[in-house]
């Protein structure tokens, strides 16, 4: 039998296998959070971006204290036709959709600009269940400002999102009845995207996923389903576009793909911004 010595070096070697290995998956799973999320605030004079009506919709969820964006419909002194609920990607925010948005001329047309936690001026650790309690909260938020029920906002609903924020929407869109959901330079999965740089196990350790597959197989699901929109540049080297023709080919009766030619992830939505207008204009 081995020695009591021994046994307790191996236990030790062991100990500290198991201690490695448990720090390279914390340092891991620290390392994909910050690939993923870029959390950044506002500069001082950020208000003057603003255009008119713009409010800025301040509340508590469970990330901590949380600020929305809401522009009210330009052309229309009532309750909003549309609300279009608008998610960034990972290094933007909120309101790097004004210059999409304040563009729009429909009448009844109005926009809900979520910012995730950490960012902008809202508190709190980025996440999917942190951003989806956000953007639920932000609703109420709309509803209380609006004095409007939320099951009175709930057929007006449409969503947009770019990049990570198309994840966001899809995952939006599953807990709301949403009429279109726009996405711009979706992936398939959140690991699937990963797998492209670490690799397919070292994918697995990333602290967050979204499955943009799961979302859109539960709305297909629904009768009807939400229509979804999906543009991406044939020149985008972080997601790659055959990810969005993989999803418009698995879900072909509700997904329209405008491949868009020379554009690549930064300036997809500035390529696309005549299309996504046209298409906010049919609501």
């Amino acid at each position: 039998m081995p020695s009591a010595s021994k046994i307790l070096r191996l236990l030790q070697a062991a100990a500290i296998l198991l201690l490695g290995a448990g720090l390279l998956i914390t340092m891991f799973f620290f390392i994909g959070h910050s690939i993923l999320y870029h959390p950044h605030p506002y500069t001082a004079g950020y208000r003057k971006l603003f255009p008119p009506g713009l409010v800025e919709l301040r509340f508590r969820s469970a990330a901590g204290q949380q600020t929305a964006f809401y522009l009210p419909p330009r052309n229309s002194v009532g309750l909003p036709g549309h609300i279009w609920v608008a998610f960034c990607g990972n290094g933007s925010l909120a309101l790097d959709w004004l210059p999409l948005v304040t563009r729009d001329r429909s009448r009844g047309n109005a926009f809900l600009l979520i910012d995730y936690p950490g960012y902008g001026k809202s508190e709190g650790w980025p996440n999917p269940s942190n951003t989806r309690g956000t953007a639920n909260d932000a609703l109420a938020a709309l509803s209380d400002h609006l004095r409007m029920p939320k099951t009175s906002l709930e057929p007006r609903l449409n969503a947009i999102g770019h990049s990570l924020g198309a994840a966001a929407a899809l995952d939006f869109a599953t807990e709301h009845q949403i009429g279109t959901v726009i996405l711009l330079a979706p992936f398939t999965s959140l690991r699937e995207e990963a797998a492209c740089f670490f690799g397919r196990w070292l994918s697995h350790l990333m602290p967050n996923d979204y499955d943009n597959r799961a979302a859109l197989r539960a709305l297909a699901r629904r009768h009807p389903p939400p229509r979804v929109v999906i543009f991406h540049g044939l020149q985008d080297a972080l997601i790659p576009s055959s990810m969005s023709a993989t999803l418009a080919a698995e879900f072909p009766g509700f997904i329209t793909f405008h491949r868009m030619q020379d554009a690549n992830h930064d300036t997809v939505v500035a390529a696309a911004a005549e299309q996504i207008l046209a298409l906010m204009s049919e609501e």
